[in-house]
């Protein structure tokens, strides 16, 4: 079994006539601007003409790249076989085969697929759209867990139940949304040591032979969010309490990297390499994006009252969603406040900046409203900060249900909507919202 690292979440898995990449996100930007590759991926288009498949673990854009997907030779993509999760909405299914890729199998939760005489593989959902993949073979065992979140040991067994024995465990090291504002630093801290901890969890869990830490091998990249890129973990600190602390194998590999499974690998070069990239966020030789130019109102009003149309469209039975409390809104390139719901839509107000719930530019707002992703790629990019008497939940709650409706979970399914709340890290907020306006 041999393992060729892409990059960020991307790998090239390889055993018994099969060659499957993981996540191929290879260049440009992500998240509206707000996430780039730390290092430069050196697999090009014209390699995948000896791929046979691609996993995909979830719809976000450094997973599933359609930019990059679309530069693949139609020649190329006529000959591979795209796995991806069963979900409700079938959107990334639906896109590979309108793409040309030969077949595109939708993966049934707890089914084995086989890959070839001896290579089966599973995929099963997570939170939030999330899943993992579980490579069986006749001698080694993988477990691909992607962004999926593991916080307690509960949370590991689940997965476990449903796997055989890890012997090659893949996982993130790194945050991957907003935290804290800008001057934050220590709470960013906090959050890379949580990383750290479910970490330690994963491996007491799966006790796995060896542990390729993964899925942040990006820096963000806008002007508005480049501070979140202090206090995140780094590898060479992952590699050193993966190895030291929890005494277990930890392969690093650069892009471009190959390795045969469970043999000796020495990651120095590999670390060594991505410290001389770090170093150039430190001193800000990397490229960022600038600010973006002012939005007009009126550009975002239609945004918002289109918004709304969609939302009230796939929750038209669902009364309590016209009652959802204003979102309070800072725009930092009008230093001026705005309201937003779905009775009014945008409206201007007096609120000062610190009673808002969230402070951004209009450029970053305007993507919110036109995308039903757009929320969750603001959490995701970090292109605000959350006014210090405000209630940022409160907004939330707007873009999660527009996650949700993004999911193909309409909440006129009170089944679907009780099961979006119990995933959901806002379910809280969610719920307070209903019994509030259920009054």
């Amino acid at each position: 079994m041999n393992v060729t690292w892409v990059n960020h979440a991307s790998f090239i898995f390889e055993y018994d006539g099969i060659r499957l990449i993981t996540d191929p996100w290879m260049e440009g930007t992500a998240f509206d601007n707000g996430w780039a590759l730390l290092s430069n991926t050196v697999l090009q288009y014209e390699d995948f003409s000896t791929i046979t498949h691609i996993w995909f673990s979830h719809e976000h854009p450094d997973h599933f790249s359609p930019p990059n997907l679309n530069k693949i030779p139609k020649a190329y993509r006529e000959k591979i076989t795209v796995l991806f999760q069963n979900t409700t909405d079938r959107k990334v299914a639906d896109y590979c085969r309108k793409a040309g890729f030969g077949t595109v199998v939708e993966m049934e939760t707890d089914k084995y697929y086989s890959l070839s005489a001896n290579v089966q593989c599973k995929c099963n959902p997570f939170t939030d759209g999330d899943s993992w993949l579980y490579i069986k073979t006749d001698k080694y065992n993988l477990l691909n867990l992607n962004d999926c979140i593991i916080c307690t040991p509960e949370d590991a067994k689940s997965i476990q139940a449903k796997t055989g024995p890890v012997d090659i465990l893949f996982t993130q090291f790194g945050y991957a949304n907003k935290v804290g504002n800008t001057d934050d630093v220590k709470e960013r801290e906090e959050a890379s040591a949580e990383k750290l901890r479910r970490i330690a969890i994963q491996q007491q869990v799966f006790a796995p032979k060896a542990i390729i830490p993964f899925a942040s091998y990006v820096y963000f990249c806008h002007e508005e969010n480049k501070y979140m890129n202090n206090g995140m973990n780094r590898v060479d600190r992952v590699y050193d309490f993966i190895t030291d602390t929890l005494k277990t194998e930890t392969v690093v590999l650069y892009p471009g990297d190959q390795w045969e499974a469970l043999t000796a690998h020495d990651s120095t070069a590999a670390i060594s390499k991505y410290l001389a990239d770090y170093r150039k966020i430190d001193s800000n030789e990397v490229s960022y994006v600038a600010h973006p130019a002012k939005v007009e109102v009126k550009e975002l009003a239609t945004a918002a009252e289109k918004f709304t149309e969609k939302i009230l469209q796939i929750n038209q039975q669902v009364s309590f969603v016209k009652k959802y409390p204003t979102m309070k809104i800072w725009l930092t390139d009008y230093q001026q406040a705005f309201g937003f719901d779905f009775r009014k839509q945008l409206h201007q107000t007096g609120y000062t900046q610190d009673t808002c719930d969230i402070s951004l530019s209009s450029n970053a707002l305007l993507y919110s409203f036109k995308h039903l992703w757009g929320g969750d790629s603001l959490q995701i990019n970090a292109r605000f900060q959350t006014p210090a008497n405000g209630n940022y939940y409160r907004a939330r709650s707007f873009y999660e249900l527009a996650a949700m409706a993004n999911r193909g979970e309409s909440s006129n399914n009170k089944a679907a909507f009780k099961h979006c709340l119990a995933l959901s890290p806002y379910a809280g907020i969610l719920k307070s919202i209903y019994r509030l306006v259920k009054k």
